[in-house]
């Protein structure tokens, strides 16, 4: 075999090996960069496809990616369920509108039990529930009791 002939392999061995590191790196970015799962697959097909046919991913290695593509569809789906609690606890605020609310007003030595009536409920930006009372203004989170009228 010509010297050249054996420069050609040893050339593309580097290129194989540069791209099985290149897709392996795009990988572990995508999945710190919380892309979704079909970015996921998309690179774990590409590092399939590029990977040296020599040298084949072992099934460890490819066990373990699908483990971390489970985890990370776990995890979106977990995160969708949080939102649509959080979404929901959010509008259970406007429940209060009408009713008697208790609260402790100002600190320390200055703090005293308060007990308004609710009239409005608006949201801040955040989520953050705000109740509207007889006795002013009042988050949601420092409601410490709830009454009818009656």
């Amino acid at each position: 075999m010509p010297v050249t002939d054996v420069n050609s392999y040893t050339n593309l061995a580097n290129i194989t090996t540069t791209n099985n590191t290149s897709s392996t790196t795009a990988i572990t970015d995508a999945a710190n960069d919380t892309l979704g799962k079909d970015a996921f697959l998309k690179l774990l097909i590409a590092e399939l496809s590029n990977q040296d046919p020599l040298n084949p991913m072992e099934d460890r290695e490819f066990v373990s990616q699908m483990a971390t593509f489970s985890s990370l569809e776990q995890m979106q789906n977990m995160n969708k369920t949080l939102e649509s609690m959080a979404e929901a606890n959010k509008f259970s605020a406007v429940q209060y509108i009408g009713k008697a609310v208790a609260f402790t007003k100002g600190e320390g030595e200055d703090a005293q039990q308060t007990v308004a009536i609710v009239n409005h409920v608006w949201f801040e930006p955040n989520g953050k529930a705000i109740l509207d009372t007889t006795e002013g203004e009042v988050a949601l989170e420092d409601v410490e009791g709830v009454s009818s009228i009656s």
